[in-house]
């Protein structure tokens, strides 16, 4: 039995939140178990229904704080020292093989105090999975900017550091190869659950087709384009209804502006939803829509792909990497409402294209499966034992 600490559990550690880190994090330790693993991990915040016998959780902060950059940074602050302070603490007390800093691990941004101050007792040292906010064409905050020239530093020390970095697309894989040898980088992909997300008859209660989106309500996820898109949309077919799961700070700003374009009839927003309840929605839409203006994977891409739907999505960044244009769904430019709008009546004119591409994305969404994701893991893992 192999024993590791996560210094770095995501700054949302949950089994129900809509917290993509935070669930990817849960079921990567549930995954885990069947290899033998027991996790020490360490969160800034930790909401979990269903514990798990193989982990140890540490909640070293006091709130989420992530609605005003004040809030954010002293969460950060609290994180980094709080769990620096933990981690060091384990690492006397209880037996580690390995030290693997999870989530968040952002280019440019992410780095481990526990590294850079010499803290990891010479244990192996595993970084990742990293993310990126490069293929983004959404400005980022003007905080994150000022504070990019010191957290690139620290980040490319912290990773110089490691043993092995993860890498979740291709597209971060090159990103790294300038700092760390290539035979260091592993490609790993978030994992889905497909035993839970799978396709299921639909319950068709009405003759209404029916857009589906799941995430946040950020600035960067580009509802605002798929909400004009819906207003073109409907010119065509009123058989047409969007679904928009999940909350944020936008929820006023995208309600005011669907009743500007007069479709409240047409758009309905669910707020927050619990996450083991999620597959639910994507089984009972038809299509579902991702206009992200900056995404370094889609979470909820692949869900949607293993309930068997086509997705629309931005041809940047992860997304870009997990749909096949024109086999799985389709690939559009950010910001453009009229794309979107020809993509979803092209698919509600045919149906038949629209099941092809459902089919086709449920067999590529079982390439992201958690035993797949889990076994590479367990061979990353095997190497340092």
């Amino acid at each position: 039995m192999s024993t590791v600490l996560v210094p770095s559990a995501s700054y949302i550690l949950s089994d129900y939140l809509l917290s993509s880190e935070g669930t990817h994090c849960y079921n990567f330790f549930k995954c885990m178990a069947k290899y033998g693993y027991q996790f020490h991990a360490i969160s800034n915040y930790i909401r979990i229904r269903q514990p798990l016998p193989n982990v140890k959780l540490y909640q070293v902060g006091t709130s989420e704080g992530r609605a005003y950059a004040a809030q954010k940074y002293l969460a950060h602050i609290e994180f980094l020292t709080k769990g620096s302070i933990k981690a060091l603490q384990i690492l006397r007390k209880e037996h580690i093989d390995t030290i693997h800093h999870m989530l968040p691990a952002v280019y440019n941004q992410t780095f481990s105090p526990l590294t850079l101050l010499r803290g990891t007792r010479g244990k192996p040292f595993i970084f990742g999975p990293v993310s990126t906010h490069i293929a983004t064409i959404y400005q980022r905050p003007l905080d994150e900017t000022l504070l990019k020239p010191l957290t690139t530093i620290l980040h490319e020390k912290t990773v110089k550091k490691c043993h092995s970095l993860i890498a979740i697309t291709n597209q971060i894989k090159k990103l790294y190869r300038n700092l760390v040898q290539e035979e260091k980088i592993q490609v790993i992909p978030l994992g889905v659950d497909t035993q839970r997300f799978k396709p299921a008859r639909k319950d068709r209660k009405s003759d209404v087709y029916e857009v589906l989106y799941v995430g946040s309500l950020y600035p960067i996820k580009g509802l605002e384009y798929l909400i004009q898109a819906m207003a073109l949309i409907v010119k065509s077919r009123i058989d047409v209804r969007l679904r928009i799961v999940g909350s944020g700070p936008e929820k006023g700003k995208l309600s005011s502006l669907v009743n500007r374009l007069r479709i409240k009839d047409k758009v309905v927003f669910e707020g927050f939803v619990p996450h083991e309840k999620i597959d639910g929605y994507y089984q009972q839409c038809d299509i579902f829509v991702y206009t992200t203006l900056g995404e370094p994977f889609g979470k909820s891409i692949i869900e949607a792909m293993a309930c068997g739907k086509p997705v629309i999505t931005s041809n940047i960044g992860g997304p870009a990497e997990i749909v096949e244009d024109g086999k799985t769904g389709f690939l559009v430019s950010p910001k453009d409402p009229y794309a979107i709008a020809e993509k979803v009546l092209l698919l509600l004119e045919d149906f038949a294209q629209m099941k092809q591409m459902g089919e086709t994305a449920r067999r590529a969404a079982e390439n992201y499966s958690w035993e797949k994701v889990a076994e590479l893991y367990h061979k990353l893992y095997m190497r340092f034992l």
